[in-house]
Formats: structure tokens, sequence, C-alpha cells
């Protein structure tokens, strides 16, 4: 039987496939037909693509979850990966939402346009970064005796990556009713925490009414923190004096005011 030299690790093997590192044997040098076919590979791979993965978590989250937490790492697209390309996604469609804004407030009204929005999303675009260490934290200092902290990050990587998706197809909604953007960020918004309060329940409940609320309690701890988050990165210091709050107390009794 012909042997054949793997280009990866330089281990001589028989077959189609390296018995030391698995790369196969037909890998030459790197063309643009090869990119184009891992790029598809990998989006819609039967077996762990991004498309099975997204389906998986609309239908059937806590599967998704667990069985990546159990170590079926080839069933699903890798945490990590998904929550960049999702990110990366919406950031784009974003600006071109900003852009499609400007151009209808102008055209329909020049003295009502207004850069306020975009200023807010450029500040605060990689807001759910900063946001992540924060809320993997708190969970875990709630769950740590059952979730170790790499479930946590995995967990917030594949929900975040989940609503980063829904937002991206929703997007054609925002062109329709370009005018009424405020108010659909606001229903978004509140569809995003109870998803969220879903997902906690589904992963970290017990089925009783102590981790039903205990959740509960978690999930505002998000809230405040996402918009002391936010605030902070639009004004800094000067956060109580933008908000006209004196301190942490009166800035989250603004946030639950109705």
């Amino acid at each position: 039987m012909h042997h054949n030299l793997c280009k990866n690790c330089e281990h001589t093997f028989e077959g189609k496939f390296c018995s030391n590192c698995g790369q196969k044997s037909g890998v030459g040098e790197l063309k643009m037909h090869d990119l184009v076919h891992e790029f598809w590979h990998s989006v819609t791979h039967t077996d762990k693509g991004i498309l099975k993965l997204i389906k998986d978590l609309f239908l059937h989250p806590k599967k998704v979850y667990f069985g990546y937490f159990s170590g079926k790492r080839k069933t699903y697209f890798s945490p990590v990966t998904f929550f960049l390309i999702t990110a990366t996604i919406l950031l784009l469609i974003g600006n071109k939402i900003y852009d499609y804004e400007d151009y209808v407030r102008l055209a329909d009204n020049p003295n009502g346009y207004n850069e306020m929005g975009r200023y807010v999303f450029d500040m605060t675009k990689f807001k759910t970064l900063i946001l992540l260490p924060f809320h993997v934290l708190i969970l875990w200092l709630f769950y740590h005796k059952r979730f170790n902290l790499a479930k946590i990050i995995v967990f917030f990587l594949y929900f975040n990556g989940l609503i980063f998706m829904l937002q991206i197809l929703v997007s054609p909604i925002y062109f329709i009713f370009i005018l009424h953007k405020d108010l659909l960020d606001n229903i978004f918004s509140i569809l995003g925490f109870v998803l969220l309060y879903w997902h906690l329940n589904l992963v970290f409940g017990l089925k009783n009414w102590k981790t039903y609320l205990l959740n509960f309690i978690l999930l505002n701890l998000f809230y405040i923190i996402n918009y002391l988050v936010i605030f902070y990165l639009l004004y800094g210091e000067m956060l109580f004096e933008q908000t006209k709050t004196k301190n942490i107390f009166g800035f989250i009794m603004e946030l639950y005011k109705i």
C-alpha cells in the first residue's frame, strides 16, 4: 500500500487520513477554492455546522448547552467562533441600519437629522465583550457547585450568539419601520431579557420556585450592570450627572422608573 507523508505533522501513514493528526492525505498548497470550500463546509456541515447550531439553539437550547458541556465537541459549532461571527455580522448590519435611518430622516425632515443614535451605537457596540466577565463571574458565584467556569462561559457565548443571530434575522424589520427604531430597540431589548430568563431556568434551574426566584434576581442584576456599562461608556465619570441621579441607588431607581 502506498505510504503518505502528512504535510501537517510529517508522520508517515497509509490511507486517506493521517493516523497521527487526522489531516486528509490530499491536502496541498492553499488555493482560493480550498478557502471557499472550508468556509462553506463550516457553515453547512450537517454534523457541526453553524446552521445546525442555530436551529438547535432555537428549538432545543437545553440539548445544545448540556451536549457541549458533556463533551460533544464535534456535534456543535464552536461557541467562540459562533459568538465572533454573529457579532461581526451584526456590527456590519447595525452600521447599515444607521446609514438608512440617517438617509430617511434627512430626506423626511432636514431639521430632524440626529447623530445621537449612531454615537450611542459606536460607543457601546463592544459592550457585550465588557459585560461578559461580569455576567460570568456573577453566575459562577451562585452556581459554581454545579457548573464550572468553562461551562458558564460557554453558556454566555452561545446565548449571546443566539441573541445576535435573532437581531440579524429581524434586521429587515428595522429597514421597514426605520422611523420607529427606538421602539423596536426597546421591544427587542425586553425580548432579550425574557429569553435570558428562560435559558437561565433551562440550564441552571432545578424546576423549583427557589431557583426561579434566584434566576429572576440574577436577571435584574444583569439588567442593572448592562445599563451601568452603557451609560459609563457614554458619559464616563459624569454618569450620575448626565442621568440626573446622585449615586448608584438613585441610578437603579431611575432604571426601574415607570
